[in-house]
């Protein structure tokens, strides 16, 4: 069992891969690309974005190629809590109809709403094992006026879905076991899944369908060549009629419209040794998911039966020693019920983030598309918009996608602007800290 390194101060005792990819076993094996092939559409990226594309592509009928730097499950979706949020980020329907009007806003949210039902049906149909756990997503707030704000908020989502509910203080401490906050969004149809046994599922199901997937191809240079593109990668090429980059962080290296268009938010995920019975029964004992709209950001879940996963903003030279002590604080002022946990398994992750927080699909040439940054929500947005893209793709003149096709945006500032979301974090938990004094 993997267990952070508590002789060191520095970088080393955060453990390389994540939880997810320690112990969800060996992935069905697939060559890199050598020399050429040609295709009707080649996908970079065999993350849940890219899989869902390509696996509806397939079912179609249609040719598809994955090219994957690595292996699926193998980036920021293998590094993610696995929690399935069907929710936005810091922002609101009003807001998003405010911005982009009734027809594009409106159709993000019907997506945003139905995303997390997707992905369960998904799951189900193709019989993914992926520890799927439809049992809902809380997300609780603090403040005399939460109660109030969250419930404008749903009212605001009632036009474009029906499954959301308010909990007052009292719910939200019976459902949760936590204590301090005053009221919550439950939403029914969010959860949490195993997100790298996800990719592998999806992976497989890709293949069985007629797709081709390329394991460790990164994809260095893309070109235009009259009516096709074509995509080199370090060990071969693909010629495609159309491309769809599905790397997030990574597709900047494959377009210069794409440089400096999203953001890194690098945080820290750990999940705890087997704990009690008793602490299984005192917190989040129906099952949910749990993320907190607060700036000072927690977040909870069971995985793997009986073990705890959190966040925690680990600082550059903490000690496992340390880490672990903090963590045990923090969850003995956030639960009703506490006892001391042990850190079996410390790892970083990172959330692709832009300047809207809302996901985006960019066209940046003519059969050529980009799905970046779902600012943290991707488990289930991912999913639904790899289905739209795809139906776009497959009916491109009786279609009425649920989507509008943006144009890049950079984010003004970057250089400075890129290390904001995790000093925003950091920050948030010491003013947390200082205003419980």
């Amino acid at each position: 069992m993997s267990r952070p390194h508590r002789d060191a101060g520095g970088p080393d005792r955060v453990d390389a891969a994540s939880f997810w990819q320690t112990h969800a076993g060996e992935a069905a094996s697939h060559p890199p690309l050598r020399g050429g092939v040609e295709t009707e559409f080649a996908i970079v990226g065999a993350g849940i974005a890219g899989l869902s594309l390509a696996l509806q592509l397939a079912e179609a009928g249609r040719e598809v190629v994955v090219v994957e730097e690595s292996v699926p499950g193998a980036g920021a979706l293998g590094a993610s809590a696995g929690i399935v949020a069907p929710q936005l980020v810091r922002t609101t329907p009003r807001q998003v109809l405010s911005r982009l009007g009734r027809d594009v806003g409106g159709g993000w949210l019907r997506l945003v709403g139905e995303s997390g039902g997707h992905l369960f049906g998904l799951i189900r149909e193709h019989g993914i094992d992926c520890d799927a756990r439809p049992h809902g997503f809380v997300a609780p707030a603090r403040g005399a006026d939460a109660l109030r704000r969250l419930t404008s908020v749903v009212e605001e989502w009632r036009p474009f879905r029906q499954d959301l509910t308010i909990l007052d203080a009292t719910g939200v401490a019976a459902l949760t076991g936590t204590e301090g906050y005053t009221a919550a969004v439950l939403d029914a149809s969010g959860g949490g899944i195993d997100p790298v046994r996800l990719a592998h599922g999806l992976a497989d199901r890709l293949v069985t369908a007629g797709g081709q997937l390329f394991h460790h191809s990164p994809a260095t240079a893309l070109t235009r060549e009259q009516d096709a593109w074509r995509l080199v990668t370090t060990g071969g090429s693909v010629r495609a009629a159309r491309v769809i980059l599905c790397a997030n962080g990574g597709n900047h290296r494959l377009h210069p419209l794409l440089r400096e268009t999203v953001l890194p938010m690098r945080i820290h995920e750990l999940v705890t040794h087997p704990l009690s019975a008793a602490m299984r029964a005192a917190v989040l004992p129906r099952g949910q998911a749990l993320t907190d709209l607060e700036h000072d950001i927690f977040s909870i879940r069971w995985i793997a039966g009986d073990r705890l996963l959190t966040y925690y903003p680990v600082a550059a030279h903490a000690t496992a020693t340390a880490i672990e002590a903090a963590v045990n604080k923090r969850l003995r002022d956030m639960l009703r019920y506490h006892e001391p946990v042990g850190i079996a398994h410390l790892w970083q992750g990172v959330a692709w983030m832009n300047s809207s927080l809302l996901p985006r699909v960019v066209r940046l040439d003519e059969r050529l598309l980009a799905v970046q940054a779902c600012n943290g929500r991707g488990i289930a947005t991912n999913a639904i918009v790899g289905r739209e893209v795809a139906r776009m793709l497959l009916s491109p003149t009786t279609y009425r996608p649920q989507i509008a096709l943006d144009v890049p945006r950079r984010v003004r500032g970057f250089a400075l602007a890129r290390h904001l979301p995790t000093v925003l974090l950091h920050g948030a938990r010491a003013m947390a800290r200082w205003s419980r004094r």
